[in-house]
């Protein structure tokens, strides 16, 4: 997996940013108005399809997906019942993910919901629910019903991983930094072809036949709709869908390289960049990468887990996909500050802006923490204790 590496060139080059005029991004562009993400009710959804099918077409990690992977969709259905009645709508489900896809990482992989139109009505069926206005929603699961967690990656199974996930969506947004709206919730699942409970594959063999913990997560979709604006990939990206523009090299050449895309936007504001090192340190998460300058010579690519939007003049950049932190799978990691020998290279006033953001944050995000603890106590004890270790860490370094 990637790691992000912050050297003395990328610090450099975001000095010469700072001195450029920028506007911060909005933290909440790109957020959907539909009810799932607001609502308080505590609500089971019911989501039935041929699960054994729709495993049948995991994508393989890494590579060219074949057409017959890609392309496929199962039909389902989603049900549940809120404060409005009882609700049973059509969906059509997906596959998502890259290594996660695998039996031996996530035996019950992450989905996509998509929401068509009614052939009668000519209105998307997710019309007039808490689904209203959207065309698609990810779902997290819970990767693996089995306690324990996945070879190689430490996947965390048993129901565990997704709340605190998307916990850490939540602390994204209370941060000021933008990206996807996520809902944690319970799903029940239903095998269209038995009636019962899907049974993972081995090595997990467990039988889904009660609620297991999963969120509701907005997509890149939805999040550029709301934006009204386009995705931006990274000009060497191993995968390519054509009708997409792959324009990015790196965050200091933005400007650059949305001009010769015919473009003209502002220089990428340099905090922006400070918030997004400093939350993925909070919540231990590497599994990241994004390159700054063009001196950057990491093997990896320009963008891993992040997501650059154009909307409004801005290249909008923000991180996603966090089933890997530290928060997550509970491993106190030492927090990958900035290095003292590089902070010069920032200009001050920056530096000091965002720690003081952070440090003023902090209540609040341990009272987002609290609320994690009413059902996973353990989980919010070791997340209480990273928490404890990033701001002791931002303390000595930036006193």
């Amino acid at each position: 997996m990637k790691k992000f590496l912050v050297n003395w060139v990328v610090l450099a080059v975001l000095a010469v940013w700072s001195l450029c005029p920028a506007q911060a991004q909005n933290a909440d562009i790109g957020y959907s108005k539909a009810p799932i993400f607001s609502t308080k009710e505590k609500i089971v959804f019911s989501l039935k399809t041929d699960f054994a099918d729709l495993w049948k077409h995991r994508a393989p990690a890494n590579t060219e997906v074949p057409e017959s992977i890609k392309d496929f969709k199962a039909p389902g259905r989603l049900s549940w019942t809120d404060s409005t009645g009882q609700h049973d709508i059509p969906v059509v489900v997906q596959l998502r993910g890259n290594t996660s896809q695998s039996e031996l990482q996530c035996p019950f992989p992450k989905m996509t919901l998509n929401f068509e139109k009614d052939q009668a009505t000519d209105e998307r069926v997710s019309k007039g629910t808490l689904f209203d206005g959207l065309k698609t929603i990810g779902i997290g699961t819970h990767c693996g019903g089995k306690p324990g967690s996945s070879t190689r990656f430490h996947r965390v199974w048993g129901g565990l991983s997704p709340h605190r996930e998307a916990l850490i969506y939540k602390v994204q947004a209370y941060l000021s930094i933008p990206g996807y709206q996520a809902l944690p919730t319970n799903f029940s699942y239903v095998d269209s072809k038995t009636g019962k409970g899907p049974v993972e594959p081995q090595p997990s063999g467990f039988a889904v036949n009660q609620p297991m913990p999963g969120f509701f997560l907005e997509d890149i979709k939805t999040f550029v709709k709301q934006a009204d604006g386009k995705e931006i990939r990274s000009a060497d990206a191993n995968l390519k869908d054509s009708d997409k523009p792959y324009i990015f090299t790196n965050v200091a050449d933005a400007p650059k390289d949305a001009k010769a895309a015919g473009s003209t936007i502002d220089p990428i504001d340099p905090k922006a960049i400070l918030r997004i090192i400093l939350f993925q340190a909070l919540v231990g998460n590497y599994d990241w990468q994004l390159r700054i300058s063009p001196a950057d010579t990491s093997n990896s690519s320009g963008l891993w887990n992040i997501k650059v939007v154009e909307a409004d003049g801005k290249w909008i950049v923000f991180p996603y996909d966090y089933d890997l932190a530290g928060w997550v799978k509970a491993e106190n990691f030492s927090p990958q500050l900035l290095q003292s020998a590089d902070v010069h290279f920032f200009k001050t006033s920056d530096i000091s802006q965002v720690v003081t953001e952070f440090k003023s944050k902090r209540q609040g995000i341990e009272a987002l923490v609290d609320g994690l603890a009413t059902e996973d106590k353990n989980g919010a004890r070791s997340i209480k204790e990273q928490i404890g270790s990033f701001f002791d860490s931002l303390e000595r370094r930036f006193h």
